[in-house]
């Protein structure tokens, strides 16, 4: 007797284990695949393709690709599988595979449930496979819809639905849905924040935490959790900026930041914030409202950052008074000048005057009665200067008054 060599395949989606009945668990599949290949000799067991947690609507599935391959490589004959709807649910591609491709391929399915076997060497097609694939499609829309809808409502109930809390929160085993502070890192955000309101750069920030052996996210939650995640060794601006922008800290929970396009695509797209899912006082705060606002502003000015990693402490606070434009700076025989960039690159402004940088610094050391400029002092007194020429000098306070 010929042995054909299967390849038994099994899928539960998230949405199904939460929603359907024990008939399709992983057990349940796995055991009547095994009962079937007890009953037929002819079949041999090569290996299992257990995919626990993915969608039906897709096929970018690790054990249904690691079954291509070694479907690719004839080590399989046979696919088994409990129901057309473990194959997929999406009635397009699922049809794809069955009528073209694993045909193509040499290779035959077996559908217990539905006792079907779909033979690749005499296959003209199942009048009702289409039907049956659509009906599948059309379930997967339909378990979505709710899924979607739930986790909406438990959102708006404020509600965090998250895998993770956000780093420097553990979620409160108490009510998986709220958060508490997690003392072995809050520190280091309070850290990161303070050195921004120091003056200190995203680039000094990150060496700074790098030269401490400050663990980054990712190397803290692969420690502490069972999690399977991307390790970054090493701080980068880029880290230190996505803890700086993230108002979670404030203790207001944010969610509904992104959807997905549609429920046979893992992609996602960006909300506006007029339409994220808002919750006021949802967690005790690591950082002060008053101080994440602070630290916006800083960022927001878009500085320059020099060669050595330090900041530019007048870039993105100089403003052409005529257009409102940032001021760009010149070095011309070794001195350094002001213009306004919107007349430098298109000459859409009429301020065509430079202002001296030896000038603007005695006329904010005088204004605020300091010896020296630091960005600690820009931060905390300067909203932005307006600038014309030499003589026309304007600083617009953080406090909102004019000098």
């Amino acid at each position: 007797m010929q042995k054909y060599k299967v390849g038994a395949y099994l899928r539960l989606s998230k949405e199904e284990f939460s929603n359907e009945k024990e008939s399709n668990s992983i057990t349940n599949q796995k055991l009547i695949i095994d009962n079937y290949l007890k009953e037929h000799k002819e079949y041999k067991l090569f290996d299992y393709y257990i995919d626990d947690g993915y969608s039906g609507t897709n096929f970018n599935r690790p054990e249904f690709q690691r079954m291509l391959e070694d479907i690719k490589n004839k080590k399989i004959d046979v696919i088994i599988i409990k129901d057309l709807s473990r194959l997929g649910r999406n009635y397009i591609e699922t049809g794809n595979f069955i009528e073209v491709i694993f045909p193509a391929m040499g290779v035959s399915v077996i559908s217990v449930d539905e006792n079907c076997e779909i033979d690749s060497s005499d296959y003209y097609g199942d009048d009702y496979l289409p039907l049956k694939n659509l009906f599948n499609d059309m379930y997967a829309k339909d378990i979505s819809k709710k899924v979607r809808s739930s986790l909406i409502v438990k959102k708006y109930n404020g509600e965090f639905v998250g895998k993770l809390a956000p780093y420097g929160y553990i979620k409160d085993p108490k009510d998986k849905h709220k958060f508490l502070i997690d003392k072995n890192v809050s520190h280091i955000i309070k850290k990161i924040f303070d050195m921004i309101l120091d003056g200190k750069s995203r680039r000094e920030v990150a060496n700074f935490l790098n030269d401490n052996d400050i663990l980054t996210p990712s190397e803290y939650l692969k420690i502490n959790t069972d999690k399977d995640t991307t390790i970054m060794k090493k701080w980068n601006p880029e880290m230190v900026n996505s803890i700086l922008r993230n108002e979670n800290y404030t203790g207001t929970l944010f969610q509904g930041k992104k959807r997905k396009l549609n429920y046979r695509i893992d992609k996602k797209i960006k909300l506006d914030k007029e339409n994220w899912i808002v919750t006021e006082n949802h967690h005790e705060a690591i950082i002060s409202k008053e101080d994440f606002d602070k630290v916006q502003e800083i960022l927001d000015r878009k500085s320059k950052v020099n060669k050595d990693g330090s900041i530019d402490i007048l870039s993105g606070i100089l403003k052409c008074k005529c257009c409102g434009s940032n001021m760009i700076k010149r070095t011309s025989k070794g001195k350094v000048y002001y213009y306004c960039s919107n007349y430098y690159r298109t000459k859409n402004c009429k301020n065509n005057k430079s202002t001296s940088k030896s000038i603007i610094d005695e006329f904010i050391k005088k204004e605020l009665n300091v010896t020296e400029i630091t960005r600690l002092n820009i931060n905390n007194n300067i909203k932005y200067i307006s600038v014309v020429s030499n003589n026309e000098i304007e600083i617009i306070k953080t406090n909102g008054s004019d000098k």
